[in-house]
């Protein structure tokens, strides 16, 4: 039978919960609202590194516990679980598309499209949070 830190694992879905949580507060405001709204902006842009640095978290120990891998990028994280049958293709597409807005806000600050940023949360970026939640919350409860 595999061990996995299903603690850890609480732990971190909790952030992952208050970062969905906030970018849903700031998906309920009008775009013309959010893009001259600093607040909200930076709100969007920290809610999506926590949630992109936790989910990788949670990637990396599922891969590493049950799976003996390791993984060289947030998007390979994504990935892999969709090879082991963790996450859906489709989620595992979407976490990765995500985990690219992490990288654009994280690397090149100075380019960062926050019109983007929104549009692709309120888009398919909340649902796929969601769904990653109860991926990795029903692999972990199939495993325990």
């Amino acid at each position: 039978m595999t061990k996995i830190d299903k603690e850890y694992i609480e732990n971190v879905m909790r952030d992952i919960k208050e970062a969905l949580s906030e970018i849903k507060d700031v998906v309920s405001l009008d775009i013309k609202d959010f893009i001259t709204s600093r607040r909200a902006k930076f709100a969007m842009r920290y809610a999506i590194i926590l949630l992109i640095e936790s989910a990788a978290d949670i990637g990396v120990t599922i891969l590493r516990q049950c799976f003996d891998e390791e993984a060289k990028s947030y998007r390979e994280v994504f990935k892999k679980l969709a090879e082991r049958g963790v996450l859906t293709p489709a989620t595992a597409n979407g976490m990765a598309s995500l985990a690219s807005l992490r990288n654009m806000i994280i690397h090149r600050y100075w380019e960062i499209d926050d019109e983007r940023i929104y549009q692709e949360a309120k888009g398919n970026g909340i649902n796929t949070i969601r769904n990653f939640i109860k991926e990795v919350n029903d692999y972990v409860s199939k495993i325990s």
